[in-house]
């Protein structure tokens, strides 16, 4: 928190407010007129350099991500990541999540994976290359979402329900 630029940072906690689970970042987007929303996760050091370089690459309607698939994607480098620092439209999230929610229910599937849903269902997203770090003492932790057995086979059924939703919205 100490090393964000931004003056006003919105933080949903599950374990105060409801546990939307990783959904939850989305939430205050229904509530607040933001206009536009910069997002990371709390295992990432993001330097304030970069972070106003992500600001500076903003673009109307386009979902910038700074990229955070390392050097093994595992085949979701179609889609942008939050965690290493992303800027877009307020609305946009929405969209996308809306989109899913069409075809499929807001059950823990969606509130656990909901980055990858509305990741998938952007638009359109491109991708800066910024200095960034993961900060592994939090990222290992065996309490993290990503470290849990279920999570793997999860996020893949997830994505690959958001691509067929993209392939038929954007073919």
């Amino acid at each position: 928190m100490d090393s964000l630029i931004f003056d006003d940072v919105i933080v949903w906690d599950n374990s105060v407010q409801e546990d939307r689970k990783t959904a939850g970042r989305y939430w205050p987007l229904l509530e607040a007129n933001l206009g536009v929303v910069y997002f990371q996760d709390d295992d990432v050091f993001v330097p304030p350099d970069t972070q106003r370089r992500i600001v500076e690459s903003y673009m109307p309607g386009v979902m910038v991500a700074n990229y955070g698939h390392g050097e093994t994607p595992d085949g979701y480098d179609d889609m942008p990541l939050l965690h290493a620092g992303a800027i877009v439209d307020s609305g946009l999230p929405w969209i996308g999540l809306d989109r899913y929610l069409e075809f499929h229910p807001l059950d823990d599937d969606f509130l656990y994976e909901a980055d990858f849903i509305a990741g998938i269902l952007y638009d359109t997203f491109t991708h800066v290359h910024l200095p960034h770090e993961i900060v592994m003492e939090i990222a290992q932790h065996p309490s993290r979402m990503c470290n849990q057995p279920w999570q793997k086979e999860r996020k893949l059924k997830i994505t690959n329900r958001a691509r067929v939703i993209r392939d038929m919205v954007f073919a």
